[in-house]
């Protein structure tokens, strides 16, 4: 049953890409999407170890199953998630459950493109950013296998696009989105509560391409109060591990250490005021490591190669080109949501493993902060979402 769905999906999402794409947005589109389908049987059928996964996969899996025959309590709300899938699928439910993950995957994509589209990214600058996303090794790689990086990564992406949204067209239905979808993905991490701190700010005090006055401010305090109740309401659903750390004595490293990929671990002996002056260190090793000075074995290398020099290169590119008069605040605002959530996540991090999960989380985020940074000229775009498909869209770049 789950190999004809993905059958019938696939296609229904291939033909609609090549039908309303251009051949090089079609193309890439197709190769971000069969690579995270790859990911998924590859991991189902244990024909290739992933790298970036652990047993982290398998714990979930174990988790999720004793709670549904009554064997242990739920500790996350990924494992509800989970539960959900396997009560409605059965047998198939872990791959309907990574499969889930895949589409979710792909959707970052898809939004990414939306978003670059309506800030009038430049065509190939857009093309660049899309085909970065699509080919990223460790975000492939932990698009379809059972892990919640897929979910958060969407549903930043997904608030972050709609605050652009709401940015150039002024649209009040794009604040309660963006609101809902990043409690969404606090669901999985509560880290990223800084983004939604950010975002909030910005719908206050941004000045729209289209000014919509006073109701932005209403709206978005009444959705900041909604969507902030379940925090207050179930705060073990997003503060699982806080608690956790907070139970063993150890807030640093919330995340279990690998031995031969820990970093800093001499700031655990420092006092918290020392600590938060050198956060911008723990920032800098979580967007970057393994850094070359601390290459202990040839992953690390590999890694450094595959994932950290493509976070070097759109830092440089978010801070190297000054922009058009009217994308300076929404430049800044992407850069301060960048910057909050990495520093909210370096502080549980001690390993570049961890740090590579991590920053895999909202790098959709950084890719359209870098590419409104380096644009050079502006796309006509239509408001209708499939016109960002549209293949006489590549005349207008």
């Amino acid at each position: 049953m789950g190999n004809l769905v993905v059958i019938v999906i696939s296609a229904a999402i291939l033909v609609w890409l090549w039908w309303k794409a251009d051949r090089p947005l079609a193309a890439i589109l197709t190769l971000a999407y069969l690579l995270r389908l790859l990911v998924l049987y590859v991991d189902i059928y244990h024909l290739v170890p992933n790298p970036f996964t652990g047993s982290d996969t398998e714990e979930f899996d174990i988790a999720t199953l004793a709670f549904l025959n009554g064997d242990g309590p739920i500790k996350t709300s990924y494992t509800y998630v989970l539960a959900v899938f396997y009560r409605i699928f059965g047998d198939w439910g872990r791959f309907m459950s990574q499969f889930f993950n895949v589409l979710l995957s792909f959707g970052s994509v898809l939004l990414l493109n939306w978003a670059m589209c309506v800030v009038r990214v430049s065509r190939r600058i857009r093309l660049f950013g899309l085909a970065l996303l699509a080919i990223m090794p460790a975000t492939v790689c932990l698009s379809g296998v059972l892990l919640r990086e897929a979910w958060i990564q969407f549903f930043v992406m997904l608030s972050v696009a709609a605050f652009v949204y709401w940015y150039v067209k002024g649209s009040l239905w794009a604040v309660p989105v963006a609101m809902a979808a990043i409690v969404l993905a606090m669901l999985m991490h509560v880290g990223c509560v800084g983004i939604m701190v950010v975002l909030m700010i910005g719908f206050l005090v941004c000045r729209t391409w289209k000014t919509v006055g006073v109701r932005t401010y209403l709206i978005t305090a009444g959705m900041a109060v909604v969507f902030l109740l379940p925090l207050l309401l179930f705060p073990q659903l997003f503060i699982y591990k806080i608690s956790q750390a907070a139970a063993t004595g150890n807030a640093l490293d919330v995340v279990p250490v690998v031995a031969g990929s820990t970093y800093l671990l001499w700031m655990q002996k420092l006092g918290v005021g020392v600590r938060l002056l050198l956060s911008p260190v723990r920032m800098f090793y979580l967007l970057f490591s393994p850094l070359p000075f601390e290459w202990r074995e040839l992953s690390d290398v590999v890694v450094f190669c595959v994932d950290s020099l493509f976070y070097i290169v759109l830092t440089v590119m978010m801070f190297l080109r000054p922009l058009l008069g009217k994308t300076v605040q929404l430049k800044r605002f992407l850069i301060y949501a960048v910057l909050v959530v990495t520093l909210i996540f370096s502080i549980g991090t001690s390993n570049a493993g961890t740090a590579v999960r991590h920053r895999a989380k909202f790098l959709p985020v950084m890719v359209l902060a870098a590419a409104v940074s380096m644009q050079e000229r502006r796309e006509d775009v239509r408001p209708k979402f499939s016109s960002y498909f549209r293949k006489g869209a590549r005349r207008a770049g």
